[in-house]
């Protein structure tokens, strides 16, 4: 899909895909006028992902696919603070519906997932050691060479 949209277009036509899928099981499960009204608010929030990603500032460059490398950083970060508080939330989850007696295995799923990414996530970062890394051996190397400190004038 990248290759036949502009960068600009990659963010809406996604969020608008999304949102049709959504849409379509709502008005399977919930009927046809949940279904429009699902659809209308992912259009309206295409739209403005589409306006959002014209602008010229650091979330506008994320969102238009034109980020440098401090913006993209950025959007690493935020990416990663979004899987934490989302890992949290569902741990909170788990334990409270543990809590009240409810249906647990939709939370446990999710609790589930979140370490199985993270192990992924340690398994396809990790240093390789090949030396292709930059000071991934600096941690081994040996310690500097002291100097003996000289005598002491009064």
């Amino acid at each position: 899909m990248k290759r036949y949209l502009r960068p600009r277009m990659r963010t809406p036509v996604s969020v608008a895909v999304m949102g049709t899928v959504v849409a379509a099981a709502l008005a399977v499960s919930q009927g046809w006028a949940v279904g429009i009204v699902i659809e209308v608010v992912f259009v309206a929030l295409a739209a403005g992902y589409w306006a959002w990603g014209g602008k010229d500032t650091d979330v506008g460059a994320v969102i238009g696919h034109r980020a440098d490398e401090r913006q993209a950083s950025l959007e690493m970060k935020v990416t990663a603070l979004q899987g934490k508080v989302m890992t949290g939330a569902a741990v909170v989850a788990f334990l409270v519906a543990t809590v009240v007696r409810a249906v647990v295995w939709p939370f446990a799923l999710f609790v589930v997932l979140a370490g199985l990414s993270g192990l992924a996530g340690w398994v396809i970062y990790r240093e390789r050691g090949d030396g292709h890394d930059d000071g991934a051996a600096a941690e081994h190397a040996e310690p500097p060479v002291r100097a003996r400190p000289g005598p002491r004038s009064p």
